[in-house]
C-alpha cells in the first residue's frame, strides 16, 4: 500500500446491501472543504467556521444515472481537529441506506476533490498517527470477523488496550531498566551503584511472567480459520439429510447465499443416497457454525472389496469430516432395531434418534447414554430440533471457551514468535545475572528483548507487515 499522509480519503462504512441507514467517512488534512462543496447545513452553518466536534443536519447534492442533480437528506458528523479516530480532520455523512443513493453519495465526495481509501487506510492513519498500536489495529478486524460473542469480547478487550497497555507499560520498564544498567557502565570506575542485583533479578523475573502469561495466552488461541463444523453421522438412511435440511431452513445464516434450504441435500429412501457431503452455514443465537452432512457409513452391511471407488471415497470423506468436527451428530433410526454405533464418542458428541414421529413405539430418549446426550427428533414435525441446537451450541461454546485467549487470532499469529524470542532474552538475561557475567551482556539481551516487543506493539515496523496486515481489512475501515 502507497501512503500518502496528505490525500484526503472517503469510503463507504457502512455494510453492503440496504439498511435504514448508510454512511460514507471522510478524513484527511482538506475533509471540511471538500464536504463544504457538496454539504449545505440546514440552519445555515459554515463548516469551515466549526471547531469542535459537532453533528449538524443537512443535505447533500448528488447525480444519479441520468446525470440529474437531486439534494439528499444527509446528517453530518463532524471531527475538525485531531481528536478524530485519524488524528486528522473527518466528516461522516449519514444518510439513507439505499445502496445507489450511497454509492452516489461517495461519487459526489470523490468529484469533490477526496480519493477513494484503500483497504484499512482509515485504521492505518489511526496506528501512524499514535491512536492506536499494532494490537488494536488487529482487534478492529478481530471485531469484523467476529464469529461469536467470545471472539467478540476478546476482541473488543484487545481494542480497549487490554494486550497495549501491559505490554507498552512493559517496555518502559525495560527501557528504563536498559538506562539504569548502561548508566553503571558508563560510571564502571567509580563507586557508584545504580541497581542493586537483587533488585536487577526481580525485575527481569517480573518482566518474565508477564510475557510467559501473554505467550500462555497466543498458545491457547485458536488461530483464524473456517467455523466451528457439526458434522453428521451414522449409517445409510439414518436421516441425516433430512435432519440436515430441517436444521438449516431454521437457522441459516441471515444473508448466507446458496441454494434454498428445502433443496440443500437430496432426500430419498434409497440407502446410500449422500456420497459427497454438503455444507450450510447456520447461526444459533448469535453463534455461527458449519454444518456438515456426510455420507452414511456402512461398515456393518458389506465389506470394502463389494465397494466401488465412489463408495469408497465417499466413506473415507465421512469419516474425515467427522474426525474434523468439532461436534458430531451421530443420528440413529427410530424406526429400526438398529443398535447405537459402536464409536469413539466424547462428550461433546450428540446421539440423535431420528424419525420419531414414524415410529412404531413411542420413544423413550434418556438424557445421557455414557456421557454422551440423547435428543429424539423428528425433521417433519419439527419436534426436538430446538433442543438439539441449543445443545449444539451449548458445546459449541464450552470448546470455544476452553480455547478462547484474550487475543484476537491475527496478533496471536504475528507475535507467537516474537513473544518466544523476547522471553527467551529475559530468561538469558537472568541467567547472566545469576552468574556473575557483567552487566554489559545484561543490556545487550534486553536490546534483543524490547526489539522484539516493539514489533508487537508496532513500535518497530516494516512496510512489508503493514501492507500484510491492512491489506486484509475491508474499505472504508
Amino acid at each position: 500500500m502507497s501512503y500518502h499522509p496528505d490525500d484526503t480519503i472517503c469510503a463507504i462504512g457502512t455494510a453492503t446491501g440496504g439498511a435504514a441507514r448508510g454512511m460514507v467517512r471522510v478524513s484527511g488534512p482538506n475533509a471540511i472543504d471538500v464536504i463544504a462543496r457538496l454539504f449545505e447545513t440546514a440552519d445555515g452553518t459554515l463548516l469551515n467556521s466549526i471547531a469542535s466536534p459537532i453533528a449538524l443536519a443537512g443535505r447533500a447534492t448528488i447525480r444519479l444515472g441520468d446525470d440529474s442533480l437531486h439534494e439528499l437528506p444527509c446528517d453530518a458528523m463532524l471531527w475538525p481537529t485531531a481528536r478524530s479516530y485519524t488524528r486528522e480532520p473527518v466528516v461522516e455523512l449519514h444518510t439513507l441506506g439505499s445502496p445507489p443513493l450511497v454509492e452516489a453519495l461517495l461519487a459526489a465526495v470523490c468529484r469533490a476533490g477526496a480519493r477513494l481509501a484503500e483497504p484499512g487506510e482509515f485504521t492505518l492513519r489511526a496506528f501512524l498517527a499514535g491512536r492506536i498500536d499494532l494490537t488494536q489495529a488487529e482487534a478492529v478486524l478481530g471485531v469484523i470477523d467476529a464469529r461469536g460473542n467470545n471472539e467478540l469480547d476478546a476482541a473488543l478487550a484487545q481494542l480497549a488496550g487490554g494486550l497495549a497497555r501491559p505490554l507498552q507499560q512493559l517496555r518502559e520498564d525495560l527501557l528504563q531498566l536498559l538506562a539504569e544498567l548502561e548508566a553503571g557502565l558508563d560510571f564502571v570506575d567509580e563507586d557508584i551503584e545504580f541497581i542493586s542485583t537483587e533488585e536487577l533479578l526481580a525485575r527481569l523475573t517480573s518482566a518474565e511472567k508477564l510475557l510467559a502469561e501473554v505467550a500462555q495466552q497466543m498458545t491457547s488461541r485458536s488461530t483464524a480459520g473456517p467455523a466451528m463444523r457439526v458434522a453428521l453421522v451414522g449409517p445409510p438412511n439414518a436421516g441425516k439429510s433430512s435432519l440436515f435440511n430441517a436444521i438449516v431452513a431454521r437457522r441459516k445464516k441471515r444473508g448466507d447465499i446458496g441454494r434454498q434450504p428445502s433443496s440443500a441435500a437430496i432426500v430419498s429412501a434409497q440407502r446410500g443416497t449422500t456420497r459427497d457431503y454438503l455444507t450450510a452455514i447456520i447461526e444459533l443465537d448469535g453463534m455461527q457454525c458449519e454444518l456438515i452432512d456426510t455420507a452414511g457409513v456402512d461398515d456393518a452391511s458389506h465389506g470394502t472389496s463389494g465397494w466401488s471407488e465412489i463408495d469408497s471415497t465417499a466413506q473415507a470423506l465421512a469419516r474425515a469430516r467427522g474426525d474434523e468436527a468439532t461436534v458430531r451428530l451421530y443420528c440413529v433410526d427410530s424406526t429400526t432395531n438398529e443398535s447405537r454405533p459402536t464409536l469413539d464418542v466424547t462428550p461433546r458428541d450428540i446421539f440423535v434418534l431420528t424419525k420419531i414421529d414414524c415410529a412404531r413405539h413411542p420413544v423413550q430418549s434418556p438424557d445421557l447414554v455414557n456421557d454422551v446426550a440423547v435428543i429424539a427428533t423428528s425433521s417433519h414435525s419439527g419436534q426436538g430440533l430446538d433442543e438439539l441446537c441449543a445443545k449444539i451450541r451449548e458445546l459449541l461454546a464450552s470448546e470455544m471457551a476452553a480455547n478462547q485467549g484474550q487475543i484476537v487470532a491475527a496478533t496471536a499469529d504475528r507475535c507467537r514468535e516474537s513473544i518466544r524470542l523476547a522471553v527467551a532474552a529475559l530468561n538469558r538475561a537472568t541467567e547472566i545475572v545469576t552468574g556473575n557475567g557483567g552487566d554489559e551482556l545484561v543490556a545487550s539481551e534486553l536490546r534483543i528483548a524490547l526489539a522484539e516487543l516493539g514489533k508487537v506493539v508496532g513500535a518497530v515496523y516494516t512496510d512489508d507487515l503493514l501492507d500484510r496486515i491492512f491489506s486484509t481489512f475491508c474499505i472504508g475501515k
